[in-house]
């Protein structure tokens, strides 16, 4: 599900349990996203990006997200959910 898939992309990424990242829902409703992006009227176009555990978000239509992290060299780097 969509939103299991945001917070295991963030704690992979920083090398921690889902447990230990701050909850989902304290930035954006999880069962908005659900509701955008895995019902069946989701439309592929459609594009939400926020703000989660120091990782900019961000969310496609065709399921597909990732996730921007700044860093000192390049400024921002691009992470796949993939």
């Amino acid at each position: 599900m969509l939103p299991e898939s945001i917070v295991s992309l963030v704690a992979e990424l920083e090398g921690v349990g889902v447990t230990d990242i701050p909850p989902l829902a304290s930035v954006v409703d999880p069962d908005a996203l659900v509701a955008l992006f895995d019902g069946p009227e989701s439309a592929s176009s459609s594009v939400v990006e926020f703000d989660y555990a120091g990782y900019r978000i961000v969310v496609r239509g065709d399921g597909n997200v990732r996730a921007l992290e700044a860093t000192p060299a390049t400024g921002t780097g691009l992470c796949n959910a993939d």
